[in-house]
């Protein structure tokens, strides 16, 4: 693979990131031929998600709405929703995050069809899938750590026909995860790192 230029994404949404470091990794690691993250079964939210305090005041602030969405096995009560321990991380807008509880083997929101019901909301609601959604639950499997844009591959998952990287396979991380690219980074950031994989692929395939 030729050698990246570019090591820094200059244009990109996070205001809280002056310089949004590319993981050289990232354009390393490939996914199974049909992995999309259309195929997600909710297994990445096994453990509950870390999501920033912004998030958190926002989903609080509709929970009444959200609760018409729960099944009724799910968790009504919003005290129980969040484990109430904050943490400071750089990487979060506001410099602070907690963790949504975890009940019976999965996020608190997580329905018995491993589907968001915060995303559920969201649509029956006519609003954008993903406003009531914590970042990095949108993000996922894009992640940023210490101001550095990467991927996670929790082996718990093991999922290679949506977020389970692969020793062979044929897809760029850009392309199983373009949406999630152009959600963290905005239209011109995603041209930018498009950019970069594209400096990042060997003559021969680019020729493919």
């Amino acid at each position: 693979m030729a050698e990246v230029s570019l090591k820094i994404l200059k244009k990109h949404n996070l205001k809280h990131i002056s310089e949004l470091r590319i993981d050289p990794e990232i354009l390393l690691h490939r996914f199974s031929p049909g992995c999309s993250m259309c195929h997600c079964n909710g297994t990445c939210c096994a453990e509950g998600v870390l999501l920033d305090l912004k998030d958190k005041e926002r989903i609080l602030a509709h929970a009444d709405v959200i609760k018409q969405y729960l099944e009724p096995q799910q968790e009504h009560d919003v005290q129980k929703w969040f484990d109430h321990n904050i943490e400071y991380d750089i990487d979060f807008p506001s410099g602070q995050y907690d963790g949504t509880a975890v009940r019976d083997g999965g996020c608190v929101f997580l329905d018995s069809k491993g589907l968001c019901v915060l995303q559920k909301t969201a649509l029956a609601e006519g609003m954008d899938k993903f406003a009531l959604k914590p970042f990095y639950c949108v993000a996922f499997p894009l992640v940023i750590d210490g101001h550095v844009l990467t991927t996670d591959d929790p082996e718990f998952t093991n999922r290679s026909q949506c977020c389970s990287i692969v020793p062979d396979g044929s897809l760029t991380v850009l392309d199983v995860c373009r949406e999630e690219f152009e959600y963290i980074l905005g239209t011109e950031g995603l041209e930018e790192i498009e950019k970069v994989f594209e400096e990042a692929m060997s003559p021969l395939e680019r020729v493919v």
